[in-house]
């Protein structure tokens, strides 16, 4: 009994070491990011401002400190540059777009923001399509938008249920492989240990998709 507790400590603590590490990394680079963004925006090179947040969306964390920052910095860089440079504001708006839609998890971060995006930079693509020489390119470009972003903001429920039930099985899986498919002696009970091992494998594989198609 004490062999197994230990066994399934040691799994435990292996996963949290895994998934802390993860969340620490992320934080990290998310605020390493946004530090680099503000510091290229004051430099003036605004291009390169806009690629640093938007790599300080994707890096998310429920608790980062500066997520939303980011976000805000995008949008003022939108709202500053709309009238005389829409090509940038364009790339800023887009970048604000891809970053929040690349952290979708059980949710979708600023899901308002998300919608705000996908109403504002149709018109704005357009002008660029226009001042490009582009004939007849408003009417093109917001009809393509709007395909391209017809999809609903948000994660769907099924999404979700296949997130938390494929995690939910991969962790179980895992620790009846350990608590019913190895003996005290360290050897596979079989055909136990395969059944636990196909059921964390699916597990996995079913939250993998999820997470990929969602």
């Amino acid at each position: 009994m004490r062999s197994l507790l230990k066994r399934c400590s040691t799994i435990l603590l292996a996963a949290g070491l895994f998934f802390g590490t993860i969340a620490v990394r992320a934080t990290l680079e998310q605020m390493h990011a946004f530090d680099d963004g503000i510091a290229a925006e004051s430099a003036g090179d605004v291009d390169r401002a806009i690629t640093e947040y938007r790599w300080a969306l994707r890096w998310y964390t429920p608790w980062g400190p500066r997520h939303d920052d980011a976000a805000a910095r995008l949008v003022a860089i939108a709202d500053a540059t709309e009238k005389d440079d829409p090509e940038r504001a364009g790339r800023a708006l887009d970048a604000l777009r891809s970053g929040l839609i690349a952290c979708r998890w059980l949710m979708q971060p600023r899901a308002d923001l998300v919608e705000s995006v996908n109403a504002r930079i149709a018109p704005i693509l357009a002008r660029v399509a226009e001042r490009q020489g582009r004939k007849d390119a408003r009417a093109d470009v917001e009809a393509r938008v709007a395909a391209a972003y017809a999809r609903p903001v948000g994660v769907s429920p099924l999404v979700s249920l296949g997130v938390s039930l494929g995690f939910l099985a991969w962790i179980a899986g895992l620790l009846l492989f350990v608590r019913r498919g190895v003996d005290a002696g360290g050897h596979l009970v079989k055909p136990a240990a395969w059944r636990y091992l196909a059921l964390a494998l699916c597990g996995f594989l079913t939250w993998f998709a999820a997470m990929w198609l969602g």
